[in-house]
């Protein structure tokens, strides 16, 4: 009768290895599920300030086209710049890429010089 308890007590000790795989796979997904949530908002956030320059860069050269009829297509950084034509002859439409993140942002402007 003695061995039995004594089998019984020494069975029940420590951490079986099912439960140390179990416990560690849920470690593991609970780490790689905030890695990626904090992945996704740093991306996010990345992304968003790359487009506030861009509309920044964009809105200076508008501004030195308003004023001298002429705009300046030169790249900044990874930051090119083009002026479009647009259906209305009154208006002229200014485009802005940065290839890196692939962020296109556009505006259209009534042209220099126009009257209305």
């Amino acid at each position: 009768m003695s061995k039995y308890k004594l089998y019984k007590a020494n069975k029940q000790k420590g951490v079986s290895l099912v439960e140390s795989i179990i416990s560690s796979g849920l470690i593991l997904f609970v780490l790689s599920s905030s890695f990626l949530i904090i992945n996704s908002s740093i991306t996010t956030s990345v992304i968003a300030e790359k487009k506030t320059q861009l509309i920044q860069q964009l809105d200076k050269k508008i501004a030195v086209y308003i004023l001298t009829g002429k705009f300046n297509t030169k790249a900044i950084g990874d930051d090119y710049f083009s002026q479009k034509r647009v259906s209305d002859s009154k208006m002229t439409k200014f485009v802005a890429k940065n290839k890196d993140f692939n962020i296109c942002v556009a505006k259209e402007i009534i042209k220099y010089g126009s009257n209305l």
